[in-house]
């Protein structure tokens, strides 16, 4: 018990025996304290909610009622009819209920922003009369761990992918050069009736088509090394993504799937670099149709394409109707190598990424396991004077 705690305890215990005058400065002096203790939980950047055994609220300041959206003056109500009846809302009544005190990140789909809470247990007296809860948005700062992360792992990502190229790319050539000879060779006798140059033939294409897998992953990872170079200029993004589609319009239509496209806005300029957004969207939208064609059921295969603008940005969400990511691996969709696919190089989504915060744009994805994914792409609206970043780290020749 501190002194303050100590002093007023006294008061009240002889408070027969104290003069009206000392009264009315011990009054004076809770005021004084209560105004200014209240001032202070009041413009914290944290939320916080008290609440007693019974579920009761004892006191909420205004970053909590904001966070959750609870009304102001909640005081002597129940947290479970105040909170909102959503997921956030549910998933802190568990918390509560179950006495967790780990700290827990909660993603906050709806207002786009990740909330840090703490469930703690109030005490007095050796005995806890209540439960605390606090709540802190950490977006920004969650975000701004995610980029430093991924600038590491691509960092270290140089020098392996340097290497690997330069190991891999010149007897990859000379194997080319020699596949090509024998198929001369081939072509030659393939009239003979020896059974062995079909064989030849079938090996050599099985030999042609290694070969080519191998020349994307390098060429993959020697993206992911060089000197990204914008070429910067007014583009329409509407057109942009139009000319995508009609780009992958066979790919589209051999794998049976449907396009629903929807603009809020036509004829939206940007400034981009028009071929480096348009292979982000390109590698997206081949993603999706990989993942449909993973379903195991006849789920029909869509992918609905919106383009809109909110606030300083324009945002385009590309959502399919495939298997979705697991809970699991969702931090790491963009991580280099992590890949889901058999034959991925895992560097795909890495590089879509390094493309788009090279606009100064952000990516981010919401997934549910077995029913989809969404990607949704910000880029900054068109701006005088605006200034683009030159990611990156070295250049290979």
């Amino acid at each position: 018990m501190n002194r303050t705690n100590q002093f007023f305890d006294k008061i009240f215990q002889n408070f027969d025996k104290v003069s009206d005058t000392e009264k009315k400065k011990v009054f004076q002096r809770l005021s004084t304290l209560w105004y200014s203790q209240n001032i202070i939980i009041e413009n914290l950047e944290e939320g916080i909610i008290a609440i007693d055994n019974e579920g009761m609220i004892q006191g909420i300041n205004k970053k909590a009622c904001f966070l959750f959206s609870i009304p102001r003056n909640s005081e002597g109500e129940s947290l479970s009819k105040c909170i909102p009846d959503n997921d956030i809302g549910k998933t802190i009544l568990e918390l509560v209920n179950s006495s967790d005190s780990e700290t827990k990140l909660l993603k906050d789909n709806e207002n786009e922003r990740i909330l840090q809470i703490n469930i703690l247990p109030i005490g007095e007296r050796g005995r806890i009369i209540g439960t605390l809860i606090k709540a802190f948005d950490i977006t920004k700062t969650y975000e701004s761990a995610q980029k430093l992360k991924r600038a590491e792992q691509l960092a270290s990502l140089t020098t392996l992918a340097a290497g690997v190229a330069h190991e891999i790319k010149n007897p990859l050539g000379s194997i080319s050069i020699y596949v090509q000879l024998i198929d001369k060779i081939i072509k030659k006798n393939m009239d003979n009736d020896c059974q062995c140059y079909k064989d030849f033939k079938e090996y050599s294409d099985i030999i042609k088509e290694e070969i080519g897998r191998l020349e994307d992953t390098i060429n993959s990872f020697l993206f992911s090394v060089r000197k990204l170079e914008l070429n910067i200029e007014d583009v329409n993004i509407n057109e942009l993504i139009l000319s995508t589609i009609s780009f992958l319009k066979y790919e589209i239509e051999k794998n049976n799937v449907s396009i629903d496209i929807k603009f809020d806005k036509d004829n939206l300029i940007l400034k981009l670099d028009e071929r480096y957004i348009k292979q982000a969207l390109i590698n997206i939208i081949q993603n999706a149709i990989d993942a449909m064609n993973e379903n195991k059921d006849d789920k029909k295969k869509e992918i609905y394409i919106k383009l809109k603008t909110i606030d300083n940005y324009a945002v385009i969400s590309i959502k399919d109707t495939g298997t979705g990511i697991k809970d699991e691996d969702l931090n790491k969709i963009f991580e280099p190598y992590f890949t889901t696919k058999r034959h991925g190089t895992g560097l795909g989504l890495t590089n879509v990424v390094r493309i788009i915060e090279a606009h100064n744009g952000n990516i981010t994805i919401e997934s549910e396991y077995e029913k989809g994914s969404e990607f949704i792409i910000k880029l900054p609206l068109k701006q005088e004077n605006q200034k683009f970043l030159n990611t990156d780290l070295l250049d290979y020749a």
